[in-house]
């Protein structure tokens, strides 16, 4: 499927009607990063404006990051690879604004390019978590035993039940974000509160994107719910995960019962970057990933030729 895309530097808005296409390029990709998924965005389109362009054969993703407000581009998508595309730049005149960043490029990305006329610096705080799906469905093991007590003091105190998230399930998905985010205060936390809107964008267009969850009822009460999506043939990605935490081990739970139950499939789960927190990062840490994605950012450090 093609679609109508502009000539670079000029860019378009991303639209749900762009997702068949997308979908079309992600598949020949099969991208490592996180960020390459038509659902990561689309859904965080609202707080992380997401625009598009064509340069030859290659797709330009253009991205506005929240937390410092920096526009970055993406690798690019298509027949061209990234070490094509940024010579190819260096031609094109780019006007007073000059040329983004790109972001998301991975160590094997890295090896390909010719670095005279670049400046790389990683981007540790978006590195990508990556697991066994084996380790985290069984947990096995002296390093696991945490997590294994966490799950038993759970089940042994709650009456859980998981379901897969459908239609019905999804309205509760949301219901129980209103009362998580009502608890955390999302609407004065802008990290939280952009959260929350990608949230109900997920849900909202739930049957369309392809994402599917699990989630987990206390006594016929929604408590914890998550939502994935596959990123490559072998690897599903976590775009969110909540839990009502009150409840002490239920976090575990879901992530543990949503592999057994959902992910066999996959070889690998990426559960996305840490970005930088601390507490997230412990948490990330303590599960004991299989590898890193590594990121980089390349800059081009040159003045284009112009045409």
């Amino acid at each position: 499927m093609s679609i109508k895309l502009p000539e670079f530097p000029s860019f378009r808005e991303l639209t749900i009607e762009d997702k068949p296409f997308f979908d079309s390029l992600l598949r020949e990709a099969q991208p490592q990063i996180s960020e390459l998924t038509f659902t990561n965005l689309f859904v965080w389109n609202a707080s992380e404006p997401v625009q598009i362009s064509r340069l030859g054969e290659a797709v330009l993703v253009q991205r506005k990051r929240l937390r410092d407000d920096k526009t970055f581009l993406l690798p690019p998508l298509g027949k061209e690879s990234l070490a094509r595309t940024l010579e190819t730049l260096r031609t094109v005149k780019l006007g007073d604004n000059g040329l983004p960043p790109f972001y998301g490029v991975t160590a094997e990305q890295l090896r390909q390019l010719d670095n005279e006329g670049l400046r790389v610096e990683p981007d540790r705080d978006d590195w990508d978590y990556v697991y066994l799906t084996s380790d985290l469905a069984d947990l096995p093991g002296d390093k696991y035993h945490p997590k294994r007590n966490f799950v038993t003091r759970c089940l042994t105190k709650y009456n859980c039940r998981y379901a897969s998230v459908g239609r019905l399930e999804i309205e509760d998905c949301l219901q129980l974000q209103t009362r998580w985010c009502n608890l955390r205060q999302c609407n004065e936390v802008q990290g939280l509160e952009a959260e929350n809107t990608a949230i109900r964008t997920a849900c909202e267009h739930y049957g369309y994107l392809g994402v599917f969850g699990g989630a987990i009822y206390v006594d016929d009460k929604i408590e914890a719910f998550t939502l994935a999506e596959l990123l490559n043939n072998e690897t599903a990605v976590i775009h969110f995960e909540k839990a009502n935490p009150e409840i002490e081990g239920l976090y575990q739970v879901i992530n543990q019962w949503f592999c057994q139950k959902a992910l066999k499939t996959f070889k690998f789960v990426n559960r996305e970057q840490d970005l930088g927190i601390l507490g997230l990062r412990k948490a990330k840490e303590s599960y004991h990933p299989h590898h890193m994605i590594e990121k980089y950012v390349a800059y081009l450090i040159f003045n284009p030729v112009s045409t």
